[in-house]
């Protein structure tokens, strides 16, 4: 059966522009000492290997480490949780509609084949994603209105100097479907 890559994921510069823009400026100075600290004083090598144990030893589940940073960050800086992973969470979810929506009137009426969608993403992104995909989530919104993902999308992609009206790469982000290039990798060794 034949597939494509869709790359579903915003730009990693908008969404650090994005997150950075969110900052007030006292949180941009606890961020950027926070992140001065952080390279400054590293953990011990016993406080790593009780770390690490203390992850592999779980039986319970509740030293999670992705959950417990995602729960650190929102603690630490809400608005960046917001940005980096909600935001980016909806995103995905809309661009997927907008797959979706792609293939249903892309294929002949007539085509009795099922259509597939796999999707991969980052263990931080799956439960956010799976609640904006229920009802009352980012489907909701789409199933029962004439809500497109192309009316969610620009709120996610705008920063304060890149408008959708005035920047080509920031309205093809909220009209366009972006598909991996298999053919191109292949002829500059990118996939050998």
């Amino acid at each position: 059966r034949p597939c494509a890559i869709i790359l579903g994921d915003r730009p990693v510069r908008i969404t650090m522009l994005r997150a950075w823009e969110s900052l007030r400026v006292f949180g941009k100075i606890r961020l950027l000492l926070g992140l001065l600290w952080s390279s400054i004083k590293q953990p011990s090598e016993k406080e790593l290997r009780e770390w690490m144990e203390s992850i592999l030893n779980d039986r319970s589940g509740k030293n999670d480490l992705l959950t417990k940073a995602m729960e650190e960050l929102g603690k630490s800086f809400p608005t960046l949780k917001r940005v980096i992973i909600e935001e980016r969470d909806t995103f995905m979810v809309a661009k997927l509609f907008q797959v979706a929506s792609m293939l249903m009137t892309m294929e002949d009426i007539n085509s009795r084949d099922d259509k597939i969608i796999v999707v991969i993403v980052g263990a931080g992104h799956c439960a956010g994603m799976v609640e904006k995909l229920t009802v009352d989530g980012v489907r909701g919104k789409l199933d029962s209105s004439s809500i497109r993902p192309e009316d969610i999308l620009p709120a996610l992609v705008e920063t304060r100097k890149m408008k959708l009206a005035n920047n080509e790469d920031v309205h093809s982000l909220v009209t366009d479907v972006v598909q991996f290039d298999f053919s191109f990798a292949m002829e500059h060794g990118a996939l050998q």
